[in-house]
């Protein structure tokens, strides 16, 4: 028999495609108003991106968050405290 030793949940990069572990990337949310803020909770739909300074600047100019939120997002100014 094997030990289990935990389920470790693994999440796609919507930028770069990239598969990495829950906790090593960044979760985004849309919130009351519909602006795209970084989620602490993890509640409701969500989208993923890396800390990459690559990924994070491809959210600016890529249409990963219009087709994660299946909506069409504007990108606010959340992109200059993400990459804490």
């Amino acid at each position: 028999m094997s030990r289990n030793r935990g389920h470790i949940p693994v999440r796609t990069c919507i930028c770069c495609g990239a598969k990495r572990e829950k906790k090593a990337l960044i979760r985004l949310v849309l919130d009351e108003n519909g602006l795209v803020v970084r989620d602490h909770q993890g509640k409701g739909r969500g989208a993923y991106t890396c800390r990459d300074e690559k990924c994070l600047s491809a959210l600016k100019t890529g249409k990963g968050l219009s087709r994660a939120f299946r909506r069409n997002v504007s990108i606010p100014a959340f992109l200059n405290d993400v990459s804490d």
